[in-house]
């Protein structure tokens, strides 16, 4: 049986990026993850009496354990809009870290159907001690996939980032 999550939240700027399979490296280029993104776990019952021991019930589509947003600054490939935001929503599931969700992109610039979906799981202590989220992505609509991680930083990093900008 696995144990409660360490921590209710994993919260703040992921960085990282998505990696085309080795057949679209040719046409697809590695985009960079920037998502300021939330996994969330689900609140405890109320106690219902001595001795009650009902578990947090699991998220579900209808109310997402994890929720961000996003943008490319580089999004060349739409005519006029150099600047192209998204949104992310899914299921974080802390029993088992396994994470799903969709990207979604404002409909204002590209068409409903672009979405793309993540399917990975969280590790909650990566290489650098940090959580990372590491899968796999799908773009059904042009056909394309791949690998993806991204890596939660610390409030020190962020704050070298803004620094050198």
């Amino acid at each position: 049986m696995a144990s409660a999550p360490a921590r209710r939240h994993y919260s703040g700027l992921w960085l990282g990026s998505a990696v085309p399979a080795e057949a679209f490296a040719q046409e697809v280029a590695v985009n960079p993850i920037q998502w300021s993104a939330s996994l969330l776990a689900p609140s405890p019952p109320e106690h219902s009496g001595a001795g009650s021991s009902t578990a947090a019930p699991l998220p579900t589509a209808s109310t997402p354990s994890f929720f961000g947003a996003g943008f490319f600054d580089d999004a060349g490939d739409i005519p006029g809009s150099p600047v192209l935001f998204y949104t992310l929503r899914g299921i974080w599931n802390p029993e088992t870290n396994a994470v799903d969700f969709e990207k979604r992109y404002d409909a204002s610039k590209v068409s409903e159907d672009l979405v793309v979906q993540y399917s990975g799981k969280l590790s909650p202590s990566g290489v650098d001690g940090q959580p990372v989220i590491s899968g796999t992505w799908v773009n059904k609509l042009e056909g394309v996939y791949g690998t993806f991680d991204a890596g939660l930083r610390n409030e020190t990093e962020i704050l070298i980032i803004i620094i050198s900008y």
